[in-house]
């Protein structure tokens, strides 16, 4: 998928002039710093629909991509959180990460599938986004969420998330759990445990 197609990006800006441009889209509080890798990518309609999308909470460092493919997604980030840079942050339904969370660069969270699990629906969003690129419109103007499944993801309180993991839709991760690099998380992950692989399993418990 060729992202440029698909949303608005906000070229040549800085995260804190993005955020002065859209300050009523994305609230953050106090010492929040945002590194080169941060960017905010924000489809016409949220734009259109002056709808907030986006809340950083107090003394966090920001170096995640936030994607919204559509007028729908909300991505919420509590404090003294860490998201390093090439990490993807993808919503339509509801992303949320608590406090004190530490997540490694080139990770992916997304909380839908994008296109159907049928093949034929699949074929009707290819024609769909030819047609809306030859008409020089947005590839997903009218695309059929319908048949798209979304969950929202909940990534709890101290939870550590190692480089080029990926997090699928519809998993919550438990307080103070430990994702291995590279792991890809398909169920819910219990509180403080450790898990690694693809799909992910849990190889012990840390308890402070």
């Amino acid at each position: 998928m060729d992202i440029k197609h698909v949303i608005k990006r906000i070229l040549g800006k800085t995260p804190e002039q993005q955020i002065k441009k859209y300050g009523n889209l994305i609230e953050t509080g106090s010492r929040v710093f945002f590194t080169e890798g941060c960017n905010f990518a924000l489809c016409s309609e949220i734009i259109k629909q002056n709808k907030k999308c986006v809340t950083i909470g107090n003394d966090c460092i920001i170096g995640a991509t936030f994607v919204f493919e559509s007028d729908q997604g909300l991505i919420s980030i509590g404090e003294k959180t860490f998201i390093n840079n090439g990490t993807n942050i993808i919503s339509r339904s509801r992303i949320r990460i608590g406090n004190n969370v530490t997540i490694a660069w080139g990770c992916w969270i997304y909380d839908h599938d994008s296109h159907s699990i049928y093949g034929s629906k699949r074929m009707l969003d290819v024609e769909k986004e030819i047609a809306n690129l030859q008409n020089k419109r947005s590839m997903l103007y009218d695309k059929n969420w319908s048949n798209v499944s979304s969950k929202e993801i909940n990534i709890c309180d101290d939870v550590w998330i190692g480089f080029n993991c990926i997090i699928l839709k519809g998993v919550t991760i438990g307080k103070g759990a430990v994702i291995g690099a590279g792991s890809v998380i398909t169920k819910d992950v219990p509180p403080f445990a450790v898990v690694a692989g693809n799909p992910a399993k849990i190889v012990k418990y840390v308890y402070e």
